[in-house]
């Protein structure tokens, strides 16, 4: 018999925790995940997340869409440390959905489509809406308190302009120098990785400017959105090296 205690063993979103004693009915997509792939009952517990840092507990009222939880106890979000954002440029195809899920479950914290010279992501108002919810089912999988925030697409020089200062910068590109010889920055890191045409030599020129340095993911030639992932992982890995090396 399974226990009340794996209702769910995932985090379940919501925009707003509440307070303890008070209830709340799941979003339409978490209602189904709760009742219909969980099949969970009155008196289940489920752990809920606001993608911001913070945590709750939580007792299931009503199992049937709408499903709706009674909040017991509430984390505060802890303090976030190590994130990272990735420019990104247009894959071929349309593999920006495995993209946009995968960056979520190595927990970056913003994706920036970027519109370059030699490729644009073109209408992504519906794109981005469906993004979102992928972020949201990542962020659900992988147990994460943040969820990836993603942006419209902008225009390359746009995107380097409204970065914050003092971030590591980095650029994916097979002729720069190996990743395992750079370490990420401990509170901000930002990756730029060009679309499937790449960077145009203007555009390069511009981020080495910017302070982006390039850096090599494999010794081969990797597509866009496995370069955006070999980059999200590269930076997670060195997170959590850090991590350990802090608190030994």
């Amino acid at each position: 018999m399974r226990s009340r205690a794996e209702a769910t063993p995932s985090f379940v979103w919501v925009e707003s925790l509440g307070d303890p004693g008070s209830t709340i009915a799941l979003p339409r997509d978490e209602s189904h995940y709760v009742a219909r792939v969980c099949r969970a009952r009155a008196g289940d517990a489920i752990s809920l997340t606001d993608g911001r840092g913070g945590l709750a507990t939580a007792r299931v009222v009503k199992p049937a869409p709408p499903v709706v939880v009674e909040i017991l106890e509430v984390q505060a979000a802890p303090a976030r440390g190590g994130t990272s954002w990735l420019l990104c440029g247009a894959p071929e195809g349309r593999r920006d959905d495995w993209l946009v899920e995968k960056l979520a479950e190595l927990g970056v914290a913003v994706f920036q489509p970027i519109d370059a010279a030699r490729s644009s992501w073109g209408t992504a108002a519906g794109r981005i809406e469906r993004w979102e919810r992928l972020a949201t089912a990542a962020l659900r999988q992988s147990r994460r308190r943040y969820r990836l925030e993603v942006r419209a697409p902008v225009p390359l020089e746009a995107a380097v302009a409204a970065l914050p200062a003092g971030a590591g910068r980095w650029v994916a590109d097979p002729s720069g120098r190996p990743a395992g010889e750079f370490r990420p920055d401990p509170t901000l890191a930002i990756g730029a990785v060009g679309p499937a045409e790449g960077f145009d030599p203007r555009e390069v020129s511009h981020l080495m400017d910017q302070g982006f340095r390039p850096i090599a993911l494999s010794d081969g030639r990797l597509r866009a959105e496995t370069a955006a992932v070999a980059w999200a992982a590269w930076w997670s890995a060195g997170r959590i090296g850090a991590s350990e090396a802090r608190a030994s």
